[in-house]
């Protein structure tokens, strides 16, 4: 959660039309509240919210790879290069390089939370886009994870807005 929030502001930062967009639907779902208390169906009714979640998710995943252990023998054919698996070998999955590949995403560097709009989203691989890993050993929390992304957003973005300053890198620099 707090790696996904961090992401979640640089890349608002970075964006500041994005974070404007994203402001004017959380404004939008508070007046609607009219003194209410937010619920879990107001935030999953947050398209755009999702959206830039969904977004940063896939362009700086939590985990950048996965592993797992062959249960079955078998044979992956990539690009023609034959891969044999035996049982029991431990492989890697490399979640951010699949997730930055352009023949997984169009413009694969760039920040667009349009890419998981509902006109979009029936284009996204769903083979290629895993940001709590994939499957039966995929992330149990990963609903609580999103809930608590996307209130923490809301309630920061209701009262704040997100400025870079003299110490923030953009580009993003990674310590080795």
């Amino acid at each position: 959660v707090a790696s996904v929030m961090q992401f979640v502001a640089y890349e608002l930062v970075k964006n500041p039309d994005i974070q404007k967009k994203l402001q004017k639907e959380i404004d939008e779902v508070n007046n609607s509240l009219k003194g209410e208390t937010l619920t879990y169906e107001h935030i999953q009714n947050m398209k755009y919210l999702d959206m830039v979640v969904s977004e940063t998710m896939r362009l700086w995943p939590a985990a950048p790879m996965a592993d797992r252990i062959c249960t079955r023998d078998f044979t992956l054919d990539i690009d023609g290069k034959k891969v044999d698996f035996e049982v029991g070998r431990n492989f890697y999955i490399p979640i951010y390089n699949i997730h930055n590949d352009s023949r997984n995403f169009l413009n694969p560097h760039k920040f667009d939370p349009e890419r998981f709009s509902d006109e979009n989203k029936e284009k996204i691989n769903q083979d290629a886009y895993m940001p709590f890993g994939i499957g039966p050993r995929n992330c149990i929390g990963s609903r609580f994870a999103l809930l608590e992304v996307k209130t923490i957003f809301y309630y920061l973005l209701l009262n704040f807005n997100f400025e870079a300053t003299k110490k923030t890198d953009i580009p993003i620099k990674f310590a080795k």
